[in-house]
């Protein structure tokens, strides 16, 4: 086998490679997602139906608190803490305020980081009790005014559809 003849079949089996994974990524949507990509690029818009946003919660477990958590009709998961408060809260290193500062005047709590993070871990968990969200790890994106499970966002921003999320 020449060079040349060498070179041609590695060529061949790279466009082959690379049909392979374009088929395989779009056999991974569904025809609803297909559909979707396609109006984007004809229209520049993205287009779902209802059922197909449900296929699509239903395909990843989305309940009605993660659709309530991304419109915002959710609390805070803060709310309730010092954090979430009228309160002037004051984070320092060592937990004790800067020389000069006054109590009520300049701040009303002061702690350390360690003290704010748990706070903050504390308040997490009992939001993803209560509702069963995780507020650092929302399971939804918004894109184009739909409702997306982010890992079907994922997909539609791996395929050059929308732009990346920030």
């Amino acid at each position: 086998m020449t060079i040349g003849e060498a070179f041609m079949n590695k060529t061949w089996v790279a466009v082959i490679v690379f049909f392979g994974c374009v088929v395989g990524i779009l056999g991974a949507f569904h025809n609803s997602q297909v559909e979707a990509a396609a109006d984007m690029v004809l229209t520049g818009h993205l287009s779902y139906t209802e059922e197909e946003l449900q296929d699509m919660y239903d395909k990843y477990e989305i309940t009605e608190n993660d659709l309530k958590f991304a419109r915002g009709e959710l609390p805070n998961y803060l709310e309730g803490t010092v954090l979430q408060s009228n309160s002037r809260v004051l984070v320092t290193e060592t937990g004790e305020p800067p020389e000069g500062s006054k109590e009520g005047v300049d701040y009303d709590v002061v702690m350390n980081e360690q003290e704010m993070l748990a706070i903050i871990e504390e308040a997490r968990a009992a939001y993803i009790e209560k509702y069963g969200v995780d507020p650092s790890n929302p399971k939804i994106d918004e894109f184009d005014g739909y409702l997306l499970p982010v890992q079907e966002a994922k997909k539609l921003v791996f395929l050059g559809m929308v732009r990346g999320m920030e």
